[in-house]
């Protein structure tokens, strides 16, 4: 099922790692579910493996790729079939390419760019109906994960949020040229419906982030950074939430009624 492919193209300062197994990208594109008049975005085509079977579903690809060595290689092999955009996705515009349609991402992602994409796609949430991304196996659990689980984390209460989170499988370095040396998960990512109402997002967080800054802390020791309105004890004592717990054992609602509770008690 696996290509030739040229070991000398990818590059490792961009964290380049090409996926050469047919039955793989292809069932990648088939988890995005992709109809002929829906608008996708592939991050990082490489030398197209992915954008072979993205573009057999009757789709014209927006296809944003920074490595300038590739891109007349691109150009050769789909010419008009994909939409080339010569830059990088992290300083692009995307406001300059968002339409009235929703957007589906299909991409395997460079594991360098994976953090501060996400939190892009965060910033931009409603633009989306979908994301099909190969990550690293890593930080997929990250995003995942659950309450008392040790990948549970800021990120994983951040990216559920605003999505609804899925892994779909696992990928081994083996089908990759050149072979990373973790392996990969594909996930899929949808909007959430049911998205909770918090007035104050900042806050909101600023109090998760806290709550997780010495992860073997209980609440009533990372919490005590705020300043109050009240005498501390009194907080702790009061509070919904048992304060002897810790961060990486409260679900969202949890941080959600914490949050209600702490709130007109801090003083900002």
């Amino acid at each position: 099922m696996n290509r030739k492919y040229n070991k000398t193209i990818a590059k490792k300062s961009l964290g380049q790692h090409f996926l050469n197994n047919e039955l793989i990208l292809s069932d990648i594109v088939e988890s995005a579910c992709i109809n002929p008049n829906d608008t996708i975005w592939e991050i990082g085509p490489g030398t197209g493996n992915l954008t072979n079977y993205i573009i057999k579903k009757g789709v014209k690809p927006y296809c944003f790729e920074v490595d300038k060595d590739l891109w007349d290689m691109l150009k050769n092999k789909f010419g008009n079939k994909i939409n080339l955009v010569e830059k990088d996705i992290l300083k692009v515009n995307w406001q300059s390419y968002f339409t009235k349609d929703k957007i589906k991402i299909v991409a395997n992602l460079p594991y360098q760019i994976t953090s501060p994409f996400l939190f892009l796609v965060i910033d931009y949430f409603e633009h989306f109906e979908q994301l099909v991304l190969m990550i690293q196996k890593e930080v997929a659990l990250r995003l995942a994960s659950t309450p008392n689980k040790k990948d549970y984390g800021v990120l994983s209460l951040k990216l559920q949020y605003y999505f609804d989170c899925e892994i779909l499988f696992d990928v081994a370095p083996e089908h990759f040229t050149p072979p990373p040396k973790v392996f990969s998960s594909v996930i899929r990512l949808k909007p959430r419906t049911n998205k909770p109402k918090i007035d104050n997002l900042d806050l909101f967080w600023n109090i998760i982030e806290i709550a997780f800054l010495n992860r073997r802390k209980m609440l009533r020791n990372n919490l005590k950074s705020f300043k109050y309105s009240v005498d501390y004890e009194q907080v702790c004592v009061n509070a919904p939430i048992d304060f002897s717990r810790r961060g990486e054992t409260l679900s969202e609602i949890d941080f959600i009624n914490l949050y209600n509770y702490l709130q007109p008690l801090i003083i900002r």
